[in-house]
């Protein structure tokens, strides 16, 4: 047999790696911990070592791990349906759990489609504003404005959409080039008062990009209403998002409004465009949404927008082997119910304030910390190399790597992310627990982050 079939077998099997074993791993090089079980905040490997997740896997778990609540009702939709074909039937529980989306929505947004995974959803929204114009008599709206950086998904019209260069350069022969915007973000701004000049300053940019090009041309403007991982969370100036809703309707264009990551409850709002009095014409969810009990993700649109695909089409030409999925939507079903139930937004809110000021406190006289930023649990912490100018490290001391590296050897799960400066140089780790969090726990992790920092910091 070949070196795959060279793996521990058994109980004291506490870790694997490449070529190990018979599963492709994510990651191809040194020794993954084998997970044994989950439990609101913390995961357990099977050495027995806890972590607490603070990134909530890759910002999903929501409502932490392992909650019988969600599980118990997950369960009861096994014995009822786990799958029928979306071109044969409807079922109720994807009808209520549409329902309990479309009550925090704006009312203009009230028909949800689900599908299973973010990159799906994002595919499924640009498709939906092509096929609209192209029913509407528009063929040539097909062009696409996104922001850099930004991430939108690893399929490859979602990967084409996404501001990250970094990720593409294995795949460029496949991916389609679409009209850039730089993002909003306070620390990396060439505006000199942000929060007052920023959203004057980026819809200047969007609106001579858009003529420029000619919006006649043009389908949608994708943007996240809070940034991601790519920008380390940062948050848009007053006025922003409400603008780029009202450049849209003037020239006839889409705006879509990318939650997978930024989403349900994250931000401390249900939805993050729920700030600004913003109503983008397609919202995209997922992660948050199903917590990591099930694949489910969901994009929200107008009635009056399906309509003329409705008169036009046979259907939206968008069909998943999952579209509609009865086992997703029981899982995001009980995942909104325990959101409500114990009040988790305002959680998210609350102890996202409490994360902020804390960090800031503790990390500011560290001298390769340059910017803490966010809202809600979604937070960012930028690492440079001087802080005077904002010089960023280069690439080559792997700073962000370091560090959550140093994290996760004392337990504490981190999102990190680099390259966002220039398309290359640029350090941000990011830290998104479970919306159940509390004080104490925020505190473990801002405890261990410091010392991690400052030692790194002592030693460069």
């Amino acid at each position: 047999m070949g070196a795959s079939a060279n793996i521990k077998t058994g109980v004291n099997m506490d870790t694997v790696s490449y070529p190990e074993g018979h599963v492709l791993l994510r990651k191809l090089k040194g020794p993954m911990p084998i997970i044994e079980r989950g439990e609101g905040i913390y995961l357990f490997d099977k050495s027995g070592k806890r972590y607490i997740d603070a990134s909530s896997g890759a910002f999903v778990a929501s409502v932490g791990h392992g909650q019988k609540e969600v599980t118990e009702s997950i369960k009861k939709q096994l014995d009822v349906i786990t799958y029928v074909n979306g071109n044969h039937f409807a079922s109720d529980v994807c009808e209520e759990l549409a329902a309990k989306l479309c009550e925090k929505t704006p009312p203009a947004l009230d028909r949800v489609y689900f599908l299973s995974s973010g990159s799906e959803a994002v595919e499924a929204a640009i498709k939906f504003a092509r096929q609209y114009f192209f029913c509407k008599g528009l063929n040539e709206k097909y062009k696409i404005i996104t922001q850099v950086p930004s991430y939108h998904g690893n399929t490859i019209f979602a990967l084409s959409a996404s501001g990250r260069p970094q990720y593409k350069k294995f795949f460029s022969p496949f991916v389609k080039d679409t009209l850039r915007i730089e993002a909003p973000m306070a620390y990396r701004t060439s505006v000199e008062n942000y929060e007052e000049q920023g959203a004057d300053y980026y819809l200047g940019k969007l609106e001579e990009l858009i003529l420029e090009e000619g919006p006649e041309t043009i389908a949608c403007v994708m943007l996240e209403p809070v940034g991601g991982s790519s920008t380390g969370g940062a948050c848009p100036p007053k006025g922003y998002l409400k603008g780029v809703e009202l450049l849209c309707k003037k020239y006839s264009i889409f705006c879509i409004a990318d939650e997978v990551l930024c989403g349900m409850g994250r931000t401390g709002h249900f939805y993050a465009s729920n700030n600004d009095g913003f109503v983008p014409d397609i919202m995209v969810l997922a992660k948050g949404l199903n917590g990591g009990y099930a694949p489910l993700s969901a994009m929200i649109t107008k009635t009056e927008l399906c309509n003329v695909l409705a008169r036009e089409s046979a259907g939206f030409l968008h069909a998943q082997t999952f579209v509609n999925n009865p086992l997703g939507a029981a899982a995001g079903l009980s995942v909104v119910n325990y959101m409500n139930r114990h009040n988790l937004v305002e959680n998210s809110k609350v102890q996202g304030k409490y994360l902020l000021k804390k960090l800031r406190a503790e990390l500011s006289k560290v001298e390769c910390v340059g910017n803490i930023t966010g809202r809600g649990l979604l937070t960012g912490i930028e690492f440079v190399k001087e802080r005077e100018g904002k010089v960023p490290f280069s690439r080559k001391r792997l700073v962000t790597e370091t560090l959550t590296k140093k994290l996760f050897e004392r337990g504490i799960i981190t999102w990190g992310n680099t390259s966002h400066v220039n398309g290359e140089e640029g350090d941000i780790i990011l830290i998104a627990p479970p919306l159940i969090i509390d004080a104490t726990s925020i505190d473990e992790i801002v405890g261990n982050f410091k010392e991690v920092v400052s030692d790194f910091e002592k030693s460069r």
